[in-house]
């Protein structure tokens, strides 16, 4: 009897991580999630501990759903992982060292790439075009046809991330202030962030942010608010979103540039926890692409990036489905579990 091979595919990023564990012919038998990943802001120890909650978690369900044990996938594994902060050599072999002793059962294969590759191959099932991501952090990817990739921005909370949910929630917060000092626009976000985060001054964000309380990922959150008070018709948010729109259509223009596709139809996948088909941000950038880059269009992506993990992962096993068997099982279960 031939033992079946899975794939085990990871989506790391700055607040969570999912894993979603699937078999041999694309069908999900598993999934769960753990805390942030990205070990550049968090620390390689709280990253690795996160993703082996996530992978313990999809193996544990995987157990209880599918009748799927250890000894199943015992040297039958392949793990994908696509972490956001893991984007040189030396951040993957330092991941792949840390971890290694830290996963509930040792895989055939362990391989790390950044979340923007695993993103690009869901949204494009595996094949060439261009991802433009905003969570927490954001960056575009490219692939063309010959396999060259081209990425821009990507560079972190300090050096980059703009038009990211974490630049937006820091300039609501810039925002609440410069009202509060009487040199910034009156803004309906005052009284919704103060209340979200249960205080009553803006001058208790102060210790919030400076004395940690007040983390990059809940930062982050504050993005939703910004979207809700611009779709209200708050001038101050709706000048936020539109800003922030305009930064990642020059991220994604940057990749566009480079692949030398700027005068031919280019298909955009947008994702992220930022990037909901209709939503304002979507709008905006819909907007600003059709001023700067006619040809190109904003798309939402065929498979979230954990499900391009396990495509990516699937070319590591010796045997499974053809692709379009695959995509399809893949896409049953995306279908399934969406909104």
């Amino acid at each position: 009897m031939i033992n079946m091979k899975y794939i085990l595919g990871i989506d790391g990023g700055g607040s969570t991580t999912t894993a979603v564990l699937a078999d041999g012919t694309g069908k999900v038998v598993g999934a769960g999630q753990g805390g942030a990943s990205n070990y550049q802001t968090i620390g390689l120890e709280t990253a690795c501990d996160s993703l082996s909650a996530a992978i313990m978690a999809a193996i544990d369900d995987a157990g209880v759903n599918s009748s799927v044990t250890a000894s199943d996938l015992e040297a039958n594994l392949v793990i994908m992982l696509g972490l956001a902060g893991a984007d040189r050599p030396w951040d993957k072999a330092r991941l792949q060292a840390a971890l290694k002793p830290k996963l509930p059962i040792q895989p055939a294969q362990l391989l790390i790439e950044n979340d923007a590759r695993i993103a690009l191959a869901g949204a494009a099932g595996n094949r060439p075009g261009i991802i433009l991501i905003a969570g927490t952090g954001s960056i575009a990817l490219g692939i063309d046809q010959e396999g060259r990739q081209v990425r821009a921005g990507g560079w972190g909370p300090i050096l980059g991330d703009e038009g990211s949910g974490y630049s937006i929630g820091r300039a609501a917060l810039t925002a609440i202030l410069r009202e509060y000092d009487g040199r910034g626009r009156p803004t309906s976000l005052t009284k919704r962030v103060l209340s979200q985060l249960d205080i009553t001054n803006p001058e208790e964000l102060i210790p919030l942010v400076y004395q940690g309380p007040l983390k990059r990922p809940k930062i982050a959150r504050l993005a939703e608010v910004v979207l809700d008070e611009a779709s209200q018709g708050d001038p101050v948010s709706q000048y936020l979103i539109t800003t922030a729109a305009q930064e990642l259509v020059d991220i994604a223009g940057a990749v566009i540039k480079r692949l030398g596709w700027s005068c031919q139809p280019t298909t955009i996948a947008g994702t992220g926890g930022l990037l909901r088909p209709g939503n304002p941000i979507w709008k905006a950038i819909i907007q600003i692409l059709a001023q700067s880059y006619a040809q190109s269009s904003l798309v939402p992506p065929l498979l979230p990036p954990v499900l391009g993990a396990i495509l990516l992962g699937k070319a590591y096993l010796s045997k499974s489905s053809p692709h379009p068997d695959f995509m399809r099982n893949l896409r049953v279960y995306f279908q399934i579990q969406r909104p």
